[in-house]
């Protein structure tokens, strides 16, 4: 992958849009090129605008998104980078940008955007972001991490790992390499079998924590129930019975009550009938009279019509004569308001042309005035104005003199602590040396805080050992004593019961039980005894022989007393049995017990041997540890000699750091201090010269508006002597307002004389109209009238009335006929109802006195019914219990078997984990980082020297055998003789250093052909003899096809490497790229690279 062009806007002080064409052939010839400039001048920027064309993000930042942008240039609204590189499948060209919202300084940023195109068509492969940089990935064959490890060479780093001690290597290396991450896996290795076994310990101990019945327990538990089940089904049986002849009696009884209930509502219905016939009659005629309902309706509404037209007739008759006289009068009035606004407008056309000509003078002479007060306001305003900056002017001069004296002092600062300047480069590797020197320190402190923990470790297993022995000797006495008392109970058992067992005593006690519940039966029947007859047979069994039927019954007081005996015995003999397993027990205990106590005695002489060894290594430890302190502090102070500093102290070396930084803002805030007061004495300078001009042009313009407005009060003047002459001082606007309100009140006038004219005229032949549409309508109204009253007094003899007068007797209003028909139909309904209830009841009645279930009485059963439900609840519990302990107990089963086929799933896991820890798992993530280190170091090295034989025969590099990161110089010069890295000059460590950078690069890589890379510093602390030895190797490259650029602030370098690319500061905090195949694009040639 080669770069061949980079185009970028806008991205810190490279303030407008450059463009850096890298295939000029100035590149081409030499092969390698410097971009220099100061410190903080925008170097690196070249390289951020790489980055940020292909990736989106820099080595300085991670991406930039919506959120925040750092890189763009303040006070602008939007950036771009844009790169050309080719590689073997062809020629790319990516494009990012971002920009604010319109574009303002201070607009909300937008989401940037991101694309890869062709570079010789123009064709958009990918616009989409994440799209983006598979595709670049894909052309590359490069990610970010490994692009910048591949084309951004960290020699500088590798240098820093040259020199470093044994110890602060391995972070160093994992820096370059990114092998970081064998860290993190190592130590999450060894997190995960650590909860893994943390997880099993918990399975085991629910296990353990779950109770589940005895074989013996559970198999008596369920013959229990097995009883308690079978008597509660004859229980609930006989329960049954009698509450359904409790049910029976009550529905009996129900029945008769509903019955007698019945006929008492049926004698209030009937009263209730009687009371209502009145109205059922008045119902009825009006049912009767309401079938006339519409042909009466017909009639009275012909009557009213008649009537009222009659009337109506009358009244317009009367009212004639008095309209046709109005209507006279309103003709006359108007004829005379006609003739009284013709008078009116006649006056207005006489005096239009005298009010027109007052009007063009009236505002000639307005538009003068006002002219004349602009002016005089506007000069007032022009001449306070020139006052204004000619002060503005004498402050800016004061500011300027202001700016020269502060950055006279601030230059003296720069010149006082030149050294300070040597910070910037060297204070990231001081920090690192005193960030080992802190390490060691801690080290030591926690040596020390082990020592001391170590020796009072010794102590306390010393004295645990001694109790563990003591408490051996107890529980030795305590296991002799519990076995010596169970021999004691179990003689006692033996004498107790003889010859024989116990569960021989608890048979033959069950076998005088039952015997003696059988003659408790026969003593029951006594009743049935004194029936029986000899000869003829028992009711109960069929015998014909009654031994006992003479009252010869079995006396059972024998039996008892044997019962009684054998009772006492055997619980005497359970009690001893339950004692003895209960020293079982205890001994169980106690033999456990003495051999926890023999085990932790064991434990705590292991302790004590331990904490032995352990002091003897700690005090090992401690005197290697001060003794590499004192090294790497002599090694510090030797660097930190020029900045002032002797010695560093032992105890507050982090306040030294701290003052280091402070040097090194305190310098750069007075570097950036210094570039604000020259952009603010040449802003000053520039407002200086605006403001003379200003000042200029203000005056000439004061000077003309003054002699402009001499000449229009000279035209006032005139204009209003020609005015008074005219028309005085009457106003025409208020003439002519006068004028037409006598036209508008004369056409007012007509307008109220004509509408009252048209309204009186109307208003007559109205009447006349109506008086004849009345009596037209009165004479044809009157047959049909007459029609309607015979149709209607025929219709009344059929529904039983003789008159109209006992027709309007009969009707009722709508609401009491509906409030009389619904009564009617209620005790209708009613009736219907209480009959069909009565017939029901006596059937149910006569049908539930045949099926005869029972003939005790209620008061008899009740009490029985109940005994047996209280029973029956009181089993059903029982019943529930045993059931309750049997589900659990099989649930309990459940979750053992659970919890033991997860503790097996556990224990494999367990064992994955712990096999994955003892390869590569530890606490600090040393031993899978070593590993993958050394791996990778090796691979490196071997890159490496197939990069140092390009450059020179004399060397190569070796891995130590005793030390992993350790690397030696075979010097083939010397007869093959092997040194430390630490003894070569500067050029060859350079030499070295850059080897083992570009087998990283190489590595990064992979199969990609990388042929521009860039060195950022890594020069500054090389002498005269080692750059030229270091230019020359990097010059040497060339020949293997590849382009370097070495970005640097050296000044050595500007003498050494032709080709530059120079980054100079500007004022504001600006710079500017100058060089071959550089420059700033201006709007013509950006339109024609768009076009």
């Amino acid at each position: 992958m080669r770069i061949l062009q980079v185009r970028f806007k806008n991205l810190n002080s490279l303030v407008g849009e450059w463009q850096i064409d890298l295939m000029h052939p100035a590149f081409a010839s030499d092969g390698i090129f410097a971009i220099t400039g100061p410190t903080g001048a925008g170097k690196t920027t070249i390289l951020d605008a790489i980055c940020l064309a292909l990736y989106g993000r820099t080595p300085r930042l991670n991406k930039v998104t919506k959120s925040g942008n750092e890189i763009m240039s303040r006070q602008t609204g939007e950036c771009f980078a844009e790169v050309t590189f080719e590689t073997q499948t062809g020629r790319y060209r990516c494009h990012w940008s971002q920009h604010r919202a319109r574009k303002k300084p201070y607009g909300e940023l937008q989401p940037p955007k991101h694309e890869i195109a062709n570079a010789d068509s123009g064709e958009i492969f990918e616009s989409k972001i994440r799209g983006v940089a598979d595709q670049i990935e894909s052309a590359t064959g490069m990610d970010f991490v490994r692009f910048t490890r591949s084309m951004l060479l960290a020699q500088g780093g590798f240098a820093a790992f040259l020199q470093a001690a044994p110890d602060d290597r391995a972070p160093i290396l994992e820096q370059i390499t990114g092998t970081e991450i064998y860290s993190r896996i190592s130590i999450r290795v060894h997190e995960r079998q650590r909860e893994e076994r943390e997880k099993l310990n918990v399975l085991q101990a629910e296990t353990a924590g779950i109770v589940i019945l005895e074989p013996e327990q559970e198999q008596e538990i369920g013959q229990s129930l097995e009883t308690k089940q079978k008597e509660e089904t004859d229980l609930a049986a006989k329960s049954a019975d009698t509450g359904k002849a409790i049910a029976w009696l009550s529905t009996i009884d129900g029945l008769k009550k509903e019955i007698g209930n019945l006929a008492d509502e049926a004698s209030k219905l009937q009263i209730d009938i009687e009371a209502f016939k009145p109205d059922r009659e008045k119902l009825n005629r009006a049912l009767s009279a309401a079938s006339l309902d519409g042909a009466y309706a017909t009639l009275t509404a012909t009557r009213k019509q008649q009537a009222d037209d009659r009337a109506a007739l009358k009244t317009e008759e009367e009212a004639l004569p008095g309209l046709e006289c109005s209507a006279k009068e309103h003709t006359e009035a108007l004829k005379s308001a006609e003739q009284q606004t013709a008078r009116a407008k006649e006056e207005l056309k006489a005096a239009a042309p005298t009010l027109q000509k007052v009007r063009s003078l009236d505002q000639k002479l307005a538009d003068q005035k006002k002219a004349l007060s602009e002016g005089d306001e506007g000069c007032k305003k022009d001449a306070a104005k020139i006052d204004v900056d000619k002060k503005a002017r004498l402050e800016e001069q004061e500011k300027r003199s202001k700016a020269h004296e502060t950055l006279d002092l601030v230059g003296g600062y720069l010149k006082e602590h030149a050294q300070d300047e040597w910070l910037i480069s060297g204070l990231a590797g001081v920090e690192e040396q005193f960030g080992g020197l802190l390490s060691k320190q801690k080290e030591i402190v926690q040596k020390e805080a082990v020592q001391e923990t170590a020796t009072t470790a010794l102590e306390l297993a010393t004295k645990s050992l001694d109790d563990r022995q003591k408490q051996s000797g107890i529980r030795k006495q305590e296991l002799e004593e519990v076995s010596k008392q169970i021999q004691q109970g179990k003689n006692a058992l033996s004498q107790l019961l003889g010859d024989r067992l116990l569960r021989e005593y608890r048979t033959e006690k069950e076998t005088l039980l039952r015997e003696m519940a059988f003659l408790t039966k026969i003593a029951e029947l006594e009743d049935h005894r004194a029936k029986l007859e000899g000869g003829k047979p028992c009711p109960l069994c069929g015998a014909t022989e009654h031994p006992f039927a003479e009252g010869n019954v079995p006396v059972p007081d024998e039996t008892e007393k044997k019962i009684d005996a054998l009772t006492r015995m055997i619980s005497k003999a359970e009690d001893q049995e339950a004692a003895i397993k209960r020293l079982e027990e205890a001994e169980s205990l106690a033999r456990k017990n003495l051999t926890e106590a023999e085990k932790l005695e064991s434990a705590a002489a292991n302790d004590k041997k331990a904490g032995e060894k352990a002091i003897v290594e700690v005090k090992d430890g401690l005197v290697k540890l001060r003794a590499d302190f004192a090294e790497r502090r002599q090694a510090v102070s030797t660097k930190l000699q020029p900045l002032g500093i002797a010695e560093i102290p032992e105890t507050d070396i982090s306040s030294l750091i701290e003052t280091l930084r402070v040097r090194l803002k305190a310098w750069q805030a007075q570097v950036k201090k210094k570039a604000d007061i020259e952009k603010q004495i040449a802003d000053i300078d520039s407002e200086l010269k605006r403001l003379d001009a200003v000042i200029e042009t203000q005056s000439t313009a004061l000077a003309e508006k003054l002699e402009r407005l001499e000449t229009v009060k000279k035209e006032l003047a005139t204009g209003s002597d020609e005015r008074n002459a005219l028309y005085g001082d009457k106003k025409p606007d208020d003439e002519e307002r006068r004028l037409n309100k006598a036209i508008s009140d004369a056409e007012g006038a007509e307008k109220q004389a004509r509408e009252l004219n048209n309204e009186f005229q109307q208003r007559r032949n109205t009447a006349k109209a109506h008086v004849e549409s009345l009596k037209k309508r009165i004479d044809q109204r009157e047959p049909e009238l007459r029609g309607l009253e015979t149709e209607f007094s025929a219709a009344l003899a059929p529904v039983g009335f003789s008159n109209e007068e006992q027709f309007l007797a009969a009707r009722l209003p709508s609401e009491r006929k509906a409030e009389l028909a619904a009564t009617a139909k209620d005790l209708d309904e009613r009736q219907t109802d209480l009959k069909a209830r009565q017939k029901d009841r006596e059937t149910r009645l006569t049908t539930e006195m045949a099926s005869k279930i029972t003939d005790k009485s209620l008061e008899e059963l009740e009490p029985q019914f109940k005994e047996h439900e209280e029973a029956l609840k009181e089993l059903r519990d029982i019943i529930a219990g045993l059931k309750h302990k049997l589900s659990e107990n099989t649930a309990a089963k459940e979750r053992i078997k659970e919890k033991q086929t997860a503790i097996e799933a556990q224990k494999k896991e367990c064992r994955r984990w712990e096999n994955l820890h003892e390869l590569i798992g530890s606490a600090d993530g040393k031993k899978y980082r070593n590993f993958a280190q050394g791996l990778t170091f090796e691979m490196m090295i071997g890159h490496a020297n197939g990069q140092l034989q390009k450059m020179t025969d004399r060397y190569l590099l070796a891995r130590d055998d005793a030390q992993p990161l350790e690397l030696n110089v075979v010097d083939n010069y010397q007869a093959g003789e092997i040194r430390s890295t630490k003894n070569l000059s500067g050029g060859e460590s350079f030499i070295v250093s850059l080897s083992l950078a570009l087998g990283l690069s190489h590595m990064a890589s992979k199969n990609v052909r990388v042929d521009s890379l860039f060195l950022d510093e890594g020069f500054g602390t090389l002498d005269e003899e080692a750059l030229d030895t270091a230019l020359e190797t990097l010059a040497g490259l060339q020949q293997d096809g590849k382009l370097i650029g070495v970005i640097s602030h050296v000044p050595a370098l500007k003498e050494r490497i032709s080709t530059q690319i120079q980054v100079t500061p500007q004022t504001g905090g600006r710079s500017q790229i100058s060089g071959p195949g550089c420059g700033r694009l201006s709007a013509t040639e950006r339109a024609v690279e768009a076009g």
